[in-house]
């Protein structure tokens, strides 16, 4: 997916210096208007701003540009999807909006969107625990390593599936070796795709699986139940106990820390998530990150999320233990059984 070539040549043009400091080497992420407000706000004792005023516009014509589109980003001339992070909660259409909520028809589809805006935010919670494990970041650097192998003109384009795009160009050993190694780490960790390096998209639950048996997209990783039509399920059959068992042995077998089964933690590790991209976007406009920048990022999240600058502050430690390999000792993200 792209920008409308009027529309992004227009953006360029109205903001070629701002535009004209990214190579295209790295994503660039849009940034919450909220967290430019504030980092564009003068600070301390200084009163420096970390956005001046020209930049500022910029930043908050570009998060417009990509809301529009309902992108998170560019890389170089392309957009970057991430509907987990890009979609907020789900609205009613507007053709029912002031209607009787009460009818059991628009009963059921608030509950179908609130289902919806739920599964959404425990996958975040998923992207937020990988992006926290080091064996996790390791295993993509390798991938990353094996990518960087290939001759430019050769490599696949993102977003990197099972079922890459790849150029019409034989690249032999280079591309097999990336192609296997891609394929391990989206099975390990339960991924469609890398979205790019640091936005990896996991499965969701398919209810109901319509997929084919053999098909590519077939996740390897996961539970799996089967439950005839006619059986009759009942409220005390400990369904979720007997998967979530299962889901525990699963990890257990390939190695992974015992807290990414059923990530009981989701909604602390959405938030850690949600921190880290921030963080990563602010960096990636500072060639010389000035004194204090740490606690302008901290009042950015504060506000781009809702929360106070102590709760950021707690996340971001939480995110260095996570990522030192301390996760077991962070008591907020302990796991009871």
């Amino acid at each position: 997916m792209r920008f409308t070539a009027t529309e992004f040549a227009d953006f360029r043009g109205r903001h070629s210096d701002w535009a004209g400091r990214f190579t295209g080497d790295e994503p660039v992420y849009a940034i919450p208007i909220p967290a430019v407000d504030c980092l564009a706000r003068p600070a301390g004792r200084s009163g420096r701003r970390l956005f001046d005023p020209k930049t500022a516009e910029a930043e908050r014509a570009f998060t417009r540009l990509c809301e529009a589109n309902h992108v998170v980003g560019f890389w170089g001339n392309a957009t970057v999807s991430c509907p987990l992070l890009s979609a907020g909660p789900t609205p009613l259409p507007p053709a029912v909006v002031g209607f009787d909520r009460k009818t059991h028809q628009l009963e059921a589809l608030a509950g179908l969107l609130d289902k919806g805006d739920e599964a959404r935010r425990r996958l975040r919670g998923v992207i937020g625990w990988l992006l926290t494990e080091p064996a996790f970041l390791e295993q993509v650097a390798v991938v990353r390593r094996l990518y960087e192998a290939i001759p430019p003109a050769c490599r696949p384009r993102f977003p990197l599936a099972r079922l890459h795009q790849t150029p019409d160009i034989d690249t032999g050993p280079p591309l097999r070796a990336f192609a296997d190694g891609l394929v391990q780490l989206l099975d390990r960790w339960g991924l469609t795709s890398l979205t790019t390096w640091d936005l990896p998209a996991p499965q969701g639950p398919l209810l109901p699986d319509y997929l084919p048996a053999g098909a590519p997209a077939r996740p390897a990783h996961g539970v799996w139940v089967y439950v005839p039509v006619h059986y009759p399920l009942r409220g005390d059959d400990a369904l979720q106990h007997q998967v979530s068992e299962f889901q525990r042995q699963q990890v257990a077998g390939v190695g992974i820390d015992p807290s990414f089964a059923g990530n009981t933690h989701y909604e602390t590790y959405e938030r850690m998530f949600r921190v880290l991209h921030l963080e990563r976007a602010v960096l990636s406009r500072l060639v010389h990150p000035p004194r204090g920048l740490v606690g302008r990022i901290e009042e950015g999240a504060a506000a781009a999320f809702g929360l106070s600058v102590e709760r950021v502050q707690r996340l971001r430690k939480m995110i260095a233990r996570c990522r030192a390999g301390k996760r077991a000792s962070v008591s907020e993200l302990r796991v009871r059984r």
